[in-house]
């Protein structure tokens, strides 16, 4: 099989697989289901992807890339821009990634067998929630060593609460609907951020 092949039909399963769970929960997303929508063999899913943990992996990897690689670098912008605009940025893309990854994650609660799989892998690999929530809190220890945060916070908890408002209201708009809370996601991230700021400026 070539290579666009492989890739073409790789992507086909993703996009399926994203398409099932998002329509109608990750319970439906079953491997023969995400075959015909994807219209491929059943068989043709192991062929790239060992089990339903590395196939959910792979699409929050793949389809949200752009927000992992920003978190990635987030502490290399310590000293760069403004504190505020930095975490507003950080806020602002926490809220979709997190709106999208809600029916993937709540779906992972309910199967016992693949929550411990997701557990077994951020562990094995250092990736997960927790590797978001250190980055954060790496980014505002950078801040602090350069005084543009202040030292009598937690960057631990700093970190927790800016990213804990970000998927509490992405779950809620996930679950009540888009026109829950009549803003945008910057006006959001520009009004939690600045609520965080008063305990954090020096």
């Amino acid at each position: 099989m070539s290579a666009s092949r492989t890739q073409d039909t790789r992507s086909l399963i993703l996009e399926a697989a994203e398409r099932l769970i998002l329509d109608r929960g990750l319970g439906s997303a079953t491997t023969k289901e995400i075959a015909r929508t994807a219209g491929c063999a059943e068989g043709s899913i192991y062929r790239y992807f060992d089990d339903k943990r590395s196939l959910c992996t792979e699409l929050v990897g793949t389809r949200y890339s752009g927000f992992i690689q920003m978190m990635s670098t987030l502490p290399d912008r310590a000293g760069t821009s403004t504190v505020r605009r930095n975490l507003e940025d950080v806020a602002t893309e926490a809220v979709g990634f997190y709106k999208a990854i809600v029916p993937i994650m709540g779906g992972a609660l309910a199967e016992h067998d693949l929550r411990d799989a997701l557990r077994k892998y951020f562990v094995e690999e250092d990736k997960g929630p927790l590797k978001l929530i250190s980055r954060v809190s790496e980014y505002l220890r950078r801040e602090q060593r350069m005084d543009r945060v202040s030292e009598r916070v937690s960057s631990e908890h700093a970190a927790q609460a800016l990213l804990g408002a970000c998927f509490g209201r992405a779950f809620l708009l996930r679950f009540l609907g888009d026109d829950t809370f009549g803003e945008t996601n910057e006006r959001f991230a520009r009004s939690v951020v600045k609520t965080l700021l008063q305990g954090l400026e020096p």
